[in-house]
């Protein structure tokens, strides 16, 4: 029997990515295609709670794709990125199959011609959702309601400037399917991802981080989403000092750190081993102690990391 085809998002898994897996997972299986999901790190509150509320359990975590002969290599699917530096480690010895995300096409390649569906929403589940409709292949509750979490964090509920109308309007279908109020859900799920209460200075200078390059400069950019940002301000500089620490061993040219505010719908961008100058290029802005406050801001995919690596370029 052959092996079943590994469906994964990136190495820091958010709720999307995760969702992802298991939604495109299910849909290969029902189309005849036999499919894991899996995931390559841990899973974070927001996705804990989303997973247990629903009823479903957590992919397999393969941290690590092992080697294998040529003819026998891990058929793969990716959903929720495209970057070599976000991929699940060993992904050299797979074979990627299709590749599904929103974000911008990176610096990924492969040895032939693969599927490839890229389009500029919100979330990657409302591209699959899209696909469900295409196939005409009914979604489970359960299905329904991770797909219908996913969106909701990657827009945080309607108000990141990425939400496009194809991601309102699946939200109100998957919401029918999944039989909860969206907003009220919305909220729980949203609050319940930005306790950090029991946060290691470490664990937060590493939450849902992401590798960037653009020329020589390689760089991290993570981001917590709370809804009071006293409590993460009182472990700043230990937060900082672990942020360094990881920059250092890591070899990043500097890394990010983005503390968003849900309710006020703002971001305090952290920062360390690079000039204030490259902030200033960036947005416009001066930085005081390691930190510059972007109003509106929220989207790391559209108001960050494109301003980012636009700076580290001049």
């Amino acid at each position: 029997m052959s092996r079943p085809i590994f469906v994964c998002g990136h190495k820091c898994p958010d709720t999307d990515s995760i969702a992802a897996a298991i939604a495109y997972a299910y849909l290969q299986n029902q189309i005849g295609n036999q499919a894991e999901p899996i995931r390559a790190g841990e899973l974070n509150k927001e996705t804990s709670f989303a997973l247990h509320y629903f009823g479903l359990e957590a992919p397999r975590l393969v941290e690590t794709l092992p080697a294998e002969d040529q003819a026998e290599k891990q058929k793969i699917i990716l959903v929720d990125h495209n970057e070599s530096k976000q991929c699940i480690d060993g992904i050299d010895n797979a074979q990627v199959i299709e590749v599904i995300d929103h974000h911008r096409l990176g610096d990924f390649e492969t040895e032939g011609p693969i599927s490839i569906l890229f389009r500029p929403v919100g979330c990657v589940d409302t591209i699959i959702y899209g696909l469900y409709q295409c196939h005409h292949i009914e979604i489970p509750r359960q299905i329904a309601g991770i797909m219908l979490s996913a969106i909701i964090s990657d827009t945080v509920l309607f108000r990141s400037p990425t939400t496009t109308e194809a991601d309102k309007e699946a939200v109100r279908d998957l919401a029918k399917i999944a039989e909860v109020d969206y907003e009220k859900y919305g909220m729980e799920m949203l609050k319940a991802g930005a306790d950090i209460s029991d946060y290691t200075a470490e664990k937060l200078a590493q939450n849902d981080t992401k590798e960037f390059g653009t020329g020589n400069h390689v760089f991290t950019v993570g981001q917590i989403s709370v809804m009071d940002t006293d409590p993460i301000n009182k472990k700043k500089a230990d937060i900082m000092s672990a942020l360094e620490e990881n920059r250092r061993k890591g070899g990043y040219a500097a890394s990010f750190l983005m503390v968003t505010d849900i309710l006020k719908e703002d971001t305090y961008l952290w920062y360390t081993g690079c000039e204030d100058s490259l902030l200033v290029r960036a947005f416009g802005k001066k930085p005081e102690n390691y930190s510059v406050h972007l109003p509106g801001v929220m989207s790391r995919k559209k108001q960050v990391t494109p301003f980012l690596l636009k700076a580290f370029e001049n």
